[in-house]
């Protein structure tokens, strides 16, 4: 007489209410970690597209007003816009034939501050240090002194002042207040630097705007 073959064991409910419980929590890591990602690269876009905004209204400033015009980035002054904030100055020739002045600055448009997690790592704008004739002016940022800062020129042809390329590199993380090196949020290269970034150059001799991304 053959054996009666065995039921197959059927999940008992507490069993399936763990299995999806363990469903629900992977399935919110995933979600999170693709969420971070989304919301970093998105402001870094966001942050390379307002500085070369900026960049190119700059050089259309220059044109159309045959103006200098700055563009300059806050650097390593103890504000909270260090290394995030930019903004246009320009400098008109005068009506009455005398060389223009620092007080001839004067700025265009409000400050511009990179997305919160946004910094800038790396920077080939001249020094602040650096004089330049007219001299640039003394600069506030929301009602702080900025005491460091770096700048590029766009002359009244549209080029840059400067022989060497402007550029500025946007990566995820932050400086803290005074810092000289940047904390990164995401993942590294083999230079130890943010392997994912947002890099405006000004080219020199047109004053135009390339991009560089990995």
């Amino acid at each position: 007489m053959n054996p009666r073959p065995a039921k197959a064991r059927a999940f008992t409910l507490i069993e399936m209410l763990l299995v999806m419980a363990i469903i629900v929590i992977m399935s919110s890591l995933v979600f999170g970690l693709v969420s971070a990602s989304t919301s970093n690269s998105s402001k870094m876009v966001s942050a390379g597209n307002t500085v070369s905004n900026l960049a190119l209204v700059g050089r259309q400033n220059s044109l159309a007003r045959n103006a200098m015009t700055a563009l300059v980035m806050i650097g390593n002054a103890g504000t909270d816009g260090d290394f995030r904030a930019f903004a246009l100055f320009e400098v008109t020739p005068r009506t009455d034939g005398l060389p223009a002045g620092s007080g001839d600055w004067a700025q265009v448009g409000a400050w511009q501050t990179l997305p919160d997690g946004m910094v800038i790592d790396d920077s080939t704008f001249t020094p602040g240090a650096t004089t330049v004739a007219p001299a640039l002016p003394a600069f506030t940022y929301r009602g702080a002194a900025v005491s460091d800062f770096q700048y590029t020129i766009f002359s009244s042809n549209g080029s840059l002042l400067s022989s060497v390329p402007a550029c500025v590199r946007v990566v995820a993380g932050f400086r803290p207040k005074g810092a000289a090196n940047v904390t990164y949020t995401s993942a590294r290269g083999s230079d130890g630097k943010a392997a994912n970034y947002y890099r405006v150059c000004i080219l020199p001799a047109t004053g135009r705007v390339k991009i560089e991304r990995p």
